[in-house]
């Protein structure tokens, strides 16, 4: 007997198993289940954390900067106005000092033209009695040599000797007296240059004729000498003819004076006028140069008030502006 061995039956390739089925219909229930967790519990911890610390530091740095841009901004304005107000005075200022420059230079420069306008005419009158004197003394002499030449003069030649010497003592008196005149003008023009040349140190101011009203002064002093050596001869003490030799002698040393004296007088005068012409050149360069001067630091301080304005501006705007998100 053959035993008949039953069939095997067999599945097909394609049909899973049945224990492998369920498994792996287990496994993709599984994943879902977890991954969405997963990804909740990672987006629920960094929106817990992160929002916080990003608002934290923004909100920092903003406020800080916002109180430096205030206080810079209001430091620059105050600076600003301040800077603005002085160089406004100091423009105002600058004006009125120029004309106040101006106005001194003027009345120092008429004040010095009144003085020379004034002593030129005495410097005539004092030559023209220098003059007179030689004349007198001319007369005098004559007389006195004369008188000494005779060896028996009359009664009444002292007495025309003392007429001579009283003319001659009164034209020297009234020669004084505008000299004085002369000296004391010509004294009171020099100090006013000297003003003048401190008021402007910057610029060359004529001094004037100094050394020639020095030398004036010197000339009509041996001048002077002279003149009383003279006057002083008295023609009725002892012999007149020895009075008149006296006389002679001392007319012949003044006369040698007098050209000298003249010379001296004409050049005080030419002096004088030279230094008209030089102050009134003087005095127009300094106001022209006080003019510029004022000129450019009046531009000079409207630039500055400019600045100072647009600092004013730039700091408003600093002091106003928001901080960047």
């Amino acid at each position: 007997m053959t035993s008949e061995t039953p069939p095997v039956e067999t599945q097909p390739d394609d049909v899973p198993p049945a224990e492998a089925l369920p498994a792996a219909e287990a496994a993709p229930q599984a994943l879902p289940a977890e991954a969405p967790q997963a990804a909740e519990a990672a987006p629920q911890m960094l929106p817990a954390e992160t929002p916080q610390a990003a608002e934290a530091a923004p909100q920092a740095l903003p406020a800080r900067t916002k109180r430096r841009d205030r206080v810079l901004g209001t430091v620059g304005q105050v600076v600003g106005v301040i800077g603005i107000v002085v160089c406004l005075l100091l423009a105002v200022g600058d004006v009125v000092a120029r004309g106040w420059a101006v106005d001194t230079v003027d009345e120092v420069a008429a004040a010095v033209d009144a003085q020379i306008a004034k002593a030129d005419p005495l410097l005539t009158q004092a030559s023209a009695k220098v003059g007179e004197i030689s004349g007198r003394v001319s007369t005098v002499a004559d007389i006195a040599a004369g008188i000494a030449a005779d060896p028996s003069p009359g009664g009444a030649v002292a007495d025309a000797l003392r007429a001579g010497l009283a003319t001659v003592s009164d034209r020297y008196q009234t020669l004084r007296t505008n000299y004085a005149d002369v000296r004391e003008t010509v004294v009171s023009m020099m100090d006013r240059l000297k003003t003048l040349d401190r008021l402007v140190p910057a610029f060359a101011i004529p001094q004037g004729p100094v050394d020639a009203l020095s030398a004036l002064d010197t000339r009509l002093k041996e001048f002077d000498s002279k003149v009383n050596g003279l006057i002083t001869i008295d023609p009725g003490q002892g012999p007149v003819n020895q009075a008149a030799a006296a006389i002679a002698q001392k007319a012949g040393e003044i006369d040698a004076r007098i050209t000298d004296l003249q010379s001296g007088i004409g050049e005080v005068q030419q002096r004088v006028s030279t230094l008209r012409t030089k102050l009134s050149d003087t005095a127009g360069t300094i106001n022209l140069g006080i003019t510029l001067g004022a000129v450019g630091t009046f531009f000079v301080l409207l630039y500055l008030a400019f600045l100072h304005w647009v600092l004013f501006r730039h700091s408003g705007e600093i002091r106003k502006k928001k901080p960047a998100a």
